[in-house]
């Protein structure tokens, strides 16, 4: 436990979107962020100016050495923390980290052991689970307003035409953490634990692949540029590009059991492609023995409705305002779960009450399911 009167430090490793997103959530919570570090020192320059830090480090190995901070933030694609952890963990510093934890899962529980054996807090951020909504419909399921829930049914689609294009980067290679398992699924599984209250134990599925090459942009910094391109690339417009191989999967279905107490909840996910039906929503659907509940979109809570058993209708259910103003609001969604997966990690640094938080150990075994998936060879249980 650190003294409450000791204002706690923090330095970030990455300066891409999730960079700027942790140092403002650490921010948020009046933790001091000293540095920011990256591989290109114009960019780190320029990240570090416009968050109002002392310093800009190429050297993250340096820099932790020698502010030897409280926390240590990891934004850098997966492929580049395992070596961080190592540094990190025998400082004793505690370790903020984006989702996938790792590549592989092996990778994914040795990064695991290394927290637990240095006895530092780990937070593992795949926090769009951080939606009132979610908060609500665990509520309503505790409540018992659909009875004991049995299976629950995920869908989303994506309604990009084929004949656009994204950009290449890290996101489309298995390698450096990309595709849709490695940043999508943590996402989801974090949802589905918040709303059920249980744990995922058991995973298969499948992964397709069906980008197989992207062409390269020259100056995209991170996500956001990234995702500035769609709708811009065709393969005609693109064509005097340099391509590049793809072989991060695009799509993937997956059926996985939960477990709360006793009871198991048979769940089924399918990350699709393709053009929607008019009127068909993504979602997710929770079925009990007395009715169901859904909630409208994937990754943020648009709306809840209820249709109860033998009614002909659905009811749709307000959120309450209180569950509203237990996520901060100091920028638009994504920034905003990250400042609320900040509050409680840091919380428990400082030995204060807070809400539970996903951790490494979260990590690790959603990365064993991730693998399952791509595998495709039958069922495998999670380990404890």
């Amino acid at each position: 436990m650190i003294s409450m009167s000791k204002q706690l430090s923090a330095v970030i490793v990455g300066a891409g979107w999730a960079g700027e997103g942790h140092t403002k959530a650490l921010q948020y919570t009046g933790v001091e962020v000293i540095a920011v570090c990256a591989r290109k020192p114009e960019i780190v320059k320029q990240v570090a100016d416009r968050l109002g830090l002392e310093q800009a480090s190429t050297n993250w190995q340096q820099t932790l050495e020698t502010v030897r901070p409280d926390i240590v933030a990891l934004a850098t694609p997966a492929a580049l923390r395992g070596e961080v952890v190592d540094v990190a963990t025998d400082l004793g510093c505690h370790i903020y980290c984006d989702k996938p934890l790792a590549t592989t899962a092996e990778e994914a529980g040795h990064i695991y052991r290394l927290v637990k054996a240095a006895d530092v807090k780990h937070a593992y951020a795949a926090t769009h689970r951080y939606d009132p909504g979610y908060a609500r419909l665990n509520e309503l399921i505790q409540e018992g307003v659909i009875g004991t829930l049995r299976e629950i049914v995920v869908t989303t689609r994506g309604r990009r035409s084929p004949s656009l294009v994204m950009p290449w980067s890290w996101m489309l290679t298995l390698d450096a953490g990309g595709g849709a398992l490695n940043n999508g699924l943590p996402h989801l599984l974090g949802i589905l634990q918040t709303i059920t209250g249980g744990e995922v134990v058991r995973a298969m599925g499948e992964a397709r692949v069906l980008t197989t090459e992207a062409p390269v942009v020259p100056d995209l910094h991170d996500y956001r540029d990234w995702l500035k391109q769609g709708g811009k690339l065709t393969r005609e417009n693109a064509a005097s590009l340099e391509w590049r191989p793809v072989d991060a999967d695009n799509v993937f279905s997956a059926l996985m059991q939960f477990r709360t107490g006793d009871t198991g909840i048979q769940t089924t996910i399918v990350f699709g492609s393709g053009q929607q039906v008019s009127g068909q929503t993504t979602g997710i659907y929770l079925y009990g023995d007395k009715g169901t509940l859904n909630v409208d979109g994937m990754f943020y809570a648009h709306k809840i409705s209820l249709q109860l058993a033998g009614h002909d209708k659905a009811e749709v259910l307000e959120i309450p305002q209180r569950l509203k103003d237990d996520v901060p609001e100091i920028g638009d969604f994504v920034q905003n779960r990250w400042c609320a997966l900040a509050r409680d990690f840091v919380a428990d640094i400082e030995g204060k009450p807070h809400q539970s938080y996903l951790t490494f150990r979260d990590g690790w075994r959603y990365q064993v399911a991730i693998e399952a998936i791509r595998d495709g060879c039958g069922w495998q249980e999670l380990p404890n």
